[in-house]
């Protein structure tokens, strides 16, 4: 009996020994739970430093593209119209036929109901190598994947497809400023850190901004006392504004036919905005012949001025022959 009496106590005394482990375990456990989730007010010195270093390099690179010739202020303009829907193909088409999809420039996400609004890298789209020409190659890639939330809501397909058209346009005009950069490139080395830095020149920011103006066209406002519609920063592109007075119909018809006819004969983006002033297009009504028109006017006035497709040019100069020259490389990591 005796010695079973001190089993027992043995054995007592090894679960009481467990359960008060157990006990003590426990709040440590939450105590080390709470540490890890609990947000504990501190001053980050390395976040203002880094504001600071901003600013800094924003304020060195307005004196270095200004000696080269560029307009920090509004430099990512003309950039981010260049860049916003380009793909890689594109790229190596106009550009360079070796450039890489690491290619760190940020573009509009074509399925605009993803939670990602942009690309960091100018992505492979896939299109169609069975088709030689970019044209065919572009028009088949948009008749298959068109959808109500695929590049641009609001528009149809057709202004879809001649929406990228138009970038055809920019690319090939800045071509030949791009060639020139190759044969004889900036000597400055802080140019393209500069130009690189699509955080703090802007470009990114309004790479994003298009983002949602392509997603809401639909829902652009309309200016009082007139149909309008247009993109706020994305400036020119795809806008056309007319005024509400009253004319006479008759007079209307004559006055339209023959500033379509002054346009047809000289394509500036003079006679174009006259045109669009009184016939305008509107969003999701070209069809045909009978709206052409009125839309190559708003293509004319959509076209880069040359300081923007500079702008454009010696932006891809530097994401595609001096990419490690940036100031923000984690970004694109």
């Amino acid at each position: 009996g005796t010695e079973r009496g001190k089993a027992m106590k043995i054995l007592l005394g090894l679960i009481l020994g467990l359960a008060c482990t157990i006990v003590l375990a426990l709040p440590q456990g939450d105590q080390t739970e709470l540490l890890e989730t609990t947000d504990v007010p501190t001053d980050d010195p390395s976040q203002e430093s880094n504001e600071k270093e901003q600013k800094g390099a924003m304020e060195k690179c307005n004196e270095v593209m200004a000696n080269n010739g560029l307009n920090f202020s509004s430099f990512w303009h003309g950039a981010a119209h260049g860049i916003h829907s380009i793909s890689l193909e594109e790229i190596r088409h106009y550009f360079e036929p070796d450039a890489p999809e690491h290619n760190r420039i940020p573009v509009v996400n074509t399925n605009l109901s993803a939670e990602q609004t942009i690309f960091f890298h100018s992505p492979l789209r896939g299109y169609d190598n069975d088709f030689k020409t970019m044209a065919l190659k572009v028009m088949a890639f948009f008749m298959l994947h068109d959808k109500p939330y695929f590049f641009e809501q609001g528009v149809n397909t057709l202004e879809k497809v001649t929406h990228q058209y138009h970038m055809h346009e920019i690319y090939a005009a800045s071509v030949p400023i791009y060639n020139k950069m190759k044969q004889d490139p900036p000597t400055d080395p802080e140019l393209c850190p500069c130009v690189n830095d699509v955080t703090a020149n802007g470009i990114l920011t309004e790479v994003v901004g298009i983002a949602k103006q392509l997603k809401y066209f639909a829902r652009q406002p309309r200016r009082k006392g007139g149909s309008c519609q247009l993109y706020r920063s994305y400036s020119r592109s795809y806008s056309s504004c007319s005024s509400r007075r009253k004319r006479n119909a008759e007079n209307t018809t004559e006055i339209i036919t023959q500033y379509e006819q002054e346009y047809l004969a000289d394509s500036t983006h003079e006679n174009a905005q006259k045109l669009l002033n009184l016939k305008p297009w509107k969003a999701n009504t070209f069809v045909g012949p009978e709206q052409w028109i009125s839309y190559q006017a708003m293509l004319t006035v959509s076209m880069l001025e040359e300081e923007e497709l500079n702008d454009f040019a010696v932006f891809m100069y530097c994401k595609l022959n001096q990419p490690d020259l940036d100031h923000a490389k984690d970004l694109f990591y």
